[in-house]
């Protein structure tokens, strides 16, 4: 759900909010307040910038009461419920609480908000802009440090705006505790949130993978390209995705694979594309994985495949973006519960597996 400010009224209450309502936004963006909960969320920070963005718009409504009132009578009737300076506040919050997802390819490094906060986070950066978790308070909602408790990426949160996708993260941190492997997660550079703004919000539809058979995976020559596909091509809303391909390479003892979606052709206004792409290496020598990764790549829209048979020709996409790693030596079991758990969503994935434990 979400609603809209014609052009020209949103202009005109943004000129009478100014600045105000950039911190707002800002505040927003760090406790992760969607426009729905800006009047429900009580944490502090949130209340005392609300609080005098309305006193602006209370001001202005009573210097141009019949203006405002116009506008407040074209909003959709939801929004309308609300004295004039909340009603039109939560409309200009709908009104500008997208960015373009291409924008969080933009990988700021040490320069972000984040980690002038916590310059000590700073070292432990990779070359792909993600952050070494070894010996951190790292958490499936947060990584906690000092007096913060950052966000992980934009693009490990469902359908990348909605929750964070605590079920992935909290499989990642709980092999590497067991299995003494190396993790590394992107953080999302834009957002300080303190301690005390934490909050834990539960999601129950994921699923968790099977338990493999491991014969096949350590066959030296049960390598190519395995691809699913979706009867309705990823347009039913409950799979939209349109095929999964599923390709494993052999090198010496180690064999890599590599998963990626295939999303249903995009809407004529869309630029971009997005889909979410898995990679991991097995060391057949020891029966076991020592490395996997999880990004999401950008297509620009016009130049994405429109059929099956020339998603072979994808290339690497136009942007790409590297949000979770680990590296060690950990089993099938444990990768098929990283691989599903990223996937979440999917079921060509489950399909996929059910083909190798048969």
């Amino acid at each position: 759900m979400s609603f809209t400010l014609e052009p020209n009224d949103l202009a005109t209450v943004r000129a009478h909010l100014g600045p105000r309502f950039d911190e707002l936004r800002r505040i927003m963006l760090d406790l992760d307040v969607p426009p729905t909960f800006l009047f429900s969320d009580d944490r502090p920070r949130l209340v005392q910038s609300r609080t005098r963005a309305v006193e602006l718009l209370d001001q202005w409504v009573a210097r141009e009461q019949q203006l405002a009132s116009d506008i407040h009578a074209r909003l959709p009737g939801l929004l309308q419920r609300r004295p004039i300076p909340t009603s039109l506040l939560e409309a200009v919050a709908w009104s500008e609480s997208s960015d373009p997802l291409i924008d969080l390819f933009n990988c700021q490094g040490a320069g972000s908000r984040v980690f002038a906060a916590a310059p000590h986070l700073a070292p432990l950066l990779d070359e792909s802009g993600l952050i070494t978790m070894t010996g951190l308070d790292a958490r499936p909602w947060g990584l906690h440090t000092g007096d913060y408790a950052f966000h992980y990426h934009q693009l490990l949160r469902r359908n990348y705006r909605s929750g964070i996708h605590y079920g992935l993260i909290g499989a990642v941190l709980q092999l590497t505790e067991q299995h003494q492997l190396t993790a590394r997660l992107a953080l999302d550079e834009r957002r300080l949130r303190f301690r005390g703004e934490y909050q834990e919000t539960y999601e129950a539809d994921y699923w968790y993978g099977p338990s493999l058979t491991e014969a096949d995976l350590d066959n030296l020559s049960v390598v190519g390209e395995t691809f699913h596909g979706d009867p309705d091509g990823g347009t039913c809303w409950l799979n939209p995705y349109a095929g999964l391909s599923v390709r494993w390479t052999v090198s010496d003892n180690l064999k890599t694979v590599e998963i990626e979606e295939f999303m249903p052709q995009p809407d004529p206004t869309s630029g971009w594309v997005f889909a979410r792409y898995l990679h991991a290496i097995r060391d057949t020598s020891k029966q076991v994985f020592v490395h996997c990764d999880g990004a999401v790549k950008a297509y620009a829209a016009d130049r994405y495949p429109r059929v099956q048979h020339d998603f072979k020709h994808r290339g690497k996409g136009d942007r790409y973006r590297k949000l979770f790693r680990i590296d060690g030596e950990f089993p099938a079991a444990a990768w098929s519960e990283l691989a599903c758990s990223w996937f979440r969503g999917n079921r060509l994935i489950t399909e996929y597996f059910g083909e190798l434990m048969r």
